[in-house]
């Protein structure tokens, strides 16, 4: 067996995440999980991408959307999820997604797990003690 990259897709303040196994999809207010029996097909058109769930009877599927994504990517996102679907979904998709508060944002790779801010307010701080010794010897 073997091993599904982790796939990223950015769009607007939406990011969708897909591993293998759940589909992540972050937005600023929440956090959906979202099966991939849940899961009837993706569709990505140009710089989108649509997550269609499943739905019985008279009820239309939910559907997830990110825009604003690049396009490639958009396109290679929905090819691994779409190839990792099951062959049997289950009958009501939304029934199976999970929605949460959102979590911290993840560090961007290489960065040693400190937030880019962080690193920024660390820098003006030491230019400003550096600043201020230098001062205080002059005077």
């Amino acid at each position: 067996m073997t091993a599904t990259p982790s796939l990223v897709l950015r769009g607007g303040e939406s990011v969708l995440h897909f591993a293998g196994g759940p589909v992540t999809l972050h937005r600023p207010d929440k956090e959906h999980r979202i099966p991939l029996a849940a899961i009837s097909f993706v569709h990505a058109e140009g710089r989108s991408v649509a997550i269609v769930l499943t739905a019985s009877g008279a009820n239309e599927p939910t559907i997830y959307r990110v825009a604003d994504a690049d396009e490639a990517a958009a396109l290679a996102f929905a090819d691994a999820v779409t190839a990792a679907l099951p062959e049997d979904p289950a009958p009501d998709g939304a029934a199976l997604v999970v929605t949460s508060a959102p979590r911290a944002p993840e560090p961007a790779a290489g960065s040693g797990g400190v937030p880019r801010k962080a690193v920024v307010a660390a820098v003006a701080a030491a230019v400003l003690l550096i600043a201020l010794a230098v001062w205080a010897a002059r005077g």
